[in-house]
Formats: structure tokens, C-alpha cells, sequence
């Protein structure tokens, strides 16, 4: 492929990974939402603009995942690779808004409730990166 070419399917990538995660992102804090408010476990949940914030980082987070999911599984289909993209950026979106290190029982599930959401977001966007590549709607990178 030439690199006009090569972009454009890195650009496809990109959107269905920003699409993934950000549908993820919303049944996820939907979720949230519902698990806090049913059960009163007071969780520190975020305003609805934070929410509109965090919305976006998922957005773009997904994006860059779409993009480089797309380089790092290349044509071999190394199972170890696919996890290990999904694992490392759930991983660093996950742990990230950690800002002390109290251990309670609420900022352990805080911490828990994240890194879920965060593997949830990377993991439904490699599976629907992989179903378009099979399709062929989506190149490998060469």
C-alpha cells in the first residue's frame, strides 16, 4: 500500500476506535451511575460536565488506540500482542486519576470501577477493529 493509502486505514481505524470507546464509555458510566445510586456506596461520581470532559478523553483515547492497535497486530496475529495493546493502554487510562495512595475500601473500588472501565473501552475496540479487518473494511498494516 502506498502511504496515502496506509493513512486512510489508520484514519478508519482510529474513527471505529473513538466509536467503540466512546459507546463504552457511556454504557460504562451509565453503569457506574446505577451501581452508586442502587446500592449507596459513595462512590465520588463526576459532574456532568467532567463527565463531557471525560467523554472526550475517551474519545481521543480511543482513537489512538485504533490507530496503533492497527500497527501493532499487523498480519501475524499475535494473540500476545492483541491482548498486550488492549492491557497496556487500559492500563495507563486506568491508573492514571490515581492521585493518593489511601487505601480504603471505596478508593479501592474507585480504582477497580476505572481499570474495569478502561479494559472494557480498549477490549470492545479491538474487537470491533477486528471484525472490520475481517470484513475487510479495515486494511492490516503491511
Amino acid at each position: 500500500m502506498d502511504q496515502v493509502t496506509e493513512r486512510i486505514e489508520s484514519l478508519k481505524a482510529g474513527l471505529a476506535g473513538a466509536a467503540a470507546a466512546t459507546s463504552a464509555f457511556g454504557l460504562a458510566a451509565t453503569g457506574r451511575l446505577w451501581l452508586s445510586l442502587g446500592l449507596d456506596l459513595g462512590l465520588d461520581l463526576a459532574p456532568a460536565t467532567a463527565l463531557g470532559s471525560q467523554a472526550t478523553v475517551a474519545l481521543l483515547s480511543g482513537f489512538l488506540f485504533g490507530v496503533t492497535y492497527r500497527y501493532v497486530i499487523r498480519a501475524d496475529r499475535n494473540s500476545h500482542l492483541q491482548s498486550g495493546a488492549v492491557l497496556a493502554f487500559g492500563l495507563v487510562r486506568g491508573l492514571a486519576p490515581i492521585q493518593s495512595l489511601r487505601l480504603d475500601w471505596q478508593a479501592a473500588l474507585q480504582i477497580g470501577l476505572q481499570l474495569t472501565e478502561s479494559l472494557l473501552l480498549f477490549s470492545l475496540a479491538a474487537l470491533l477493529i477486528d471484525w472490520l479487518m475481517r470484513r475487510g473494511w479495515i486494511q492490516r498494516f503491511s
